[in-house]
């Protein structure tokens, strides 16, 4: 077995241990790609693999607005809530964590490695919620360009 499918298998291991069937399914998953010889599917999704999921994600999103359970009134309403201020302000800061992240990410792969296992020990001993690399990786970035590392 390749390199590469050993650390699929890992993955999926640690994202089974840590309850986190998205990656244990998706490693899974490119595994059953990998032996099923559909190489053409796996180039695509190192090219395009994260655009897809944001797109997926958005489409999520946009859901309840779309099955209106979100109004014009509430959706205005809750611009100027403190709750919606202090969340667009979570959330234009969390959309530069994640471009930062998914520039990090394409220059170095290998550093999700540490994220993953991250993802798995905040899951498993902080009893967190599995949220996705992009924003670690973006704060890895940041982190890094401050301390002049990388």
């Amino acid at each position: 077995m390749t390199d590469g499918i050993w650390i699929l298998l890992l993955c999926a291991a640690l994202g089974a241990l840590g309850r986190n069937m998205l990656i244990a399914g998706g490693a899974l998953l490119l595994i059953g790609l990998r032996f099923g010889h559909v190489q053409g599917a796996l180039r695509w999704l190192d090219a395009r693999g994260i655009t897809l999921g944001i797109f997926v994600l958005v489409l999520s999103l946009l859901a309840p607005v779309a099955n209106e359970r979100i109004s014009l009134r509430t959706f205005v309403g809750e611009l100027i809530r403190p709750s919606g201020l202090i969340g667009m302000a979570a959330a234009a800061g969390a959309a530069y964590l994640g471009r930062g992240g998914v520039d990090f990410l394409q220059r170095y792969p290998a550093a999700l490695v540490g994220m993953l296992v991250g993802s798995v020990v905040g899951t498993i001993a902080l009893r967190g919620v599995p949220t996705g690399p992009l924003i670690a990786a973006g704060a890895t970035a940041l982190f890094l360009r401050l301390l002049h590392v990388g």
